[in-house]
């Protein structure tokens, strides 16, 4: 959900128009959400425009309906900027909106209906998105709006570590932000066990490091590198240079 301007091409993307670009370090990022919030109407209004185009979703705003998820506890001024965004704007024909953690829940309930949380409606759904965590208790299917917390660390905060560490270890990343979040989306799993990936982290036969190709720029190459599958195979390949990271 962003546009950007290349200064080495000399192009300008909007949204999924961004996998085309040869060189990921030399975008200028802009995006209409700051701090999970919608700040730049005129800048989401060109991302939504690309979403509807024949080339991504092929719909025609006038015959179709939508479903937005919005941030919990997001102001009212904010939701009625939506509303007036989806249909005056755009012009969708009809439009609902709800929080991403609700339709978790629902989700879930019906996934699994012999779960604890779908038999009794009990229960804490944790959000985690790109600039912040909304925690969100649940009772007989309700939300409890006064106990909700909201922590401001998100995915955004996982790919500056990664780019800190990787540049501090092996490379310099820090200007690699799209690129950095595209080895985090790939490699990061959510540990069910902490204690013990923590010690198979400290074992000599690693079962959870991988490596992973940057990209050279070379013709017919992913911009966003590559998971090497075969770790002896890391490097050997002719004629290209060796952009090997291990990350663990």
């Amino acid at each position: 959900n962003c546009t950007a301007k290349s200064r080495a091409e000399k192009k300008f993307f909007v949204a999924d128009g961004l996998n085309s670009a040869v060189d990921l370090s030399a975008l200028y990022i802009r995006r209409p959400h700051e701090r999970g919030y919608v700040v730049n109407w005129d800048l989401e209004q060109e991302v939504w425009e690309r979403m509807c185009h024949r080339d991504v979703l092929s719909v025609t705003p006038s015959e179709t309906s939508i479903l937005v998820t919005e941030p919990l506890l997001s102001p009212t001024e904010l939701r009625d900027n939506l509303a007036e965004f989806c249909f005056e704007t755009l012009g969708f024909a009809s439009f609902a909106s709800a929080t991403p953690g609700l339709l978790a829940y629902n989700d879930h309930r019906y996934a699994d209906p012999t779960s604890v949380l779908a038999r009794t409606g009990c229960g804490v759904v944790v959000d985690s998105g790109f600039s912040f965590t909304h925690v969100m208790p649940l009772f007989e299917g309700r939300v409890l709006h006064k106990a909700c917390r909201r922590v401001d660390i998100g995915g955004k905060v996982l790919t500056n570590l990664l780019m800190e560490q990787l540049s501090y270890r092996q490379y310099n990343m820090m200007n690699e932000g799209l690129l950095m979040n595209s080895v985090k989306e790939r490699l990061s799993y959510v540990s069910l066990d902490f204690d013990k990936d923590l010690q198979s982290c400290r074992r000599p036969n690693n079962p959870i490091r991988r490596f992973y190709r940057l990209p050279s720029g070379l013709d017919g190459e992913d911009a966003h590198g590559q998971v090497v599958e075969d770790q002896n195979s890391a490097g050997s390949q002719s004629k290209r240079p060796k952009m090997d990271a291990s990350i663990g």
